[in-house]
């Protein structure tokens, strides 16, 4: 639930930015279908959209998003905005509808692709999210790669595909260092393939960003002792104790 929303945020964190960012008289554009001038009808719904779903004023957001595709119903970051805001209501048959039309109106879109490759992701569709999230790679560019590699490390890791995972998590942490979700995951891989060391590096890069939950705990624990530091052992298992009494 935690990993959902936090793809829901950050899924629309960047829908947010592609609305705000039109400003200064520049256009949103995909292709010849998707000009659209910042101070029009239809992106003027569009900021509005967005600003409601941040309020979770869900239900005026989409009278604003379907506006919005009232004055033009091929703008794919209209498609998308509703979309979103079906997935948080969990109207899915909605979200994916308008997600299929936002793809199909701006194909070569990142934040477009990115969007829908969350959405196939949270949806149990891995495989093809990922290839969602490696057609938003290609863009180079995309402000953001290591947000859409973390999100395909994290699609891969729900499929079984720990090695693949692996490689997209490194490349999210060789842009940010500092990204929670990625850290956790590279304890998980490193503690499963008996890299103990590694997995210690990043249990520690992680607690300076956030507390462990009990399952870190469980494997930091286990870490410690494989790695026979008794003392560090204790610390985690007192730490995983204290949790469950709270």
């Amino acid at each position: 639930m935690i990993v959902r929303l936090i793809c829901l945020s950050v899924c629309f964190a960047l829908l947010v930015g592609c609305a705000q960012n039109s400003g200064g008289g520049r256009k949103y554009q995909e292709k010849d279908s998707q000009i659209e001038p910042d101070n029009s009808p239809a992106m003027l719904n569009v900021k509005m959209g967005v600003a409601y779903f941040a309020r979770k004023d869900y239900e005026v957001a989409i009278e604003k998003f379907k506006r919005a595709l009232s004055h033009n119903r091929r703008l794919a970051i209209a498609h998308s905005g509703i979309a979103t805001v079906y997935n948080a209501m969990n109207a899915q048959v909605d979200a994916a509808r308008h997600y299929k039309l936002s793809v199909k109106h701006a194909p070569n879109d990142p934040v477009i692709l990115n969007n829908y490759g969350t959405f196939l992701c949270q949806t149990g569709e891995y495989l093809e999210a990922v290839e969602y999230y490696k057609k938003t790679l290609a863009n180079p560019f995309y402000k953001t790669p290591e947000t859409a590699h973390e999100n395909a490390g994290v699609c891969l890791m729900k499929a079984g595909e720990h090695e693949s995972a692996e490689t997209h998590f490194r490349k999210a942490l060789a842009k940010n260092p500092n990204m929670p979700i990625s850290l956790y995951n590279m304890v998980i891989i490193s503690a499963g393939k008996g890299e103990s060391m590694k997995a210690r590096a990043f249990i520690q890069r992680l607690e300076g960003l956030t507390q462990l939950d009990e399952k870190l705990l469980k494997v930091a624990y286990q870490v410690e002792k494989k790695m026979g530091n008794d003392r560090a052992a204790k610390h985690y298992l007192a730490q995983l104790k204290r949790m469950k009494k709270s």
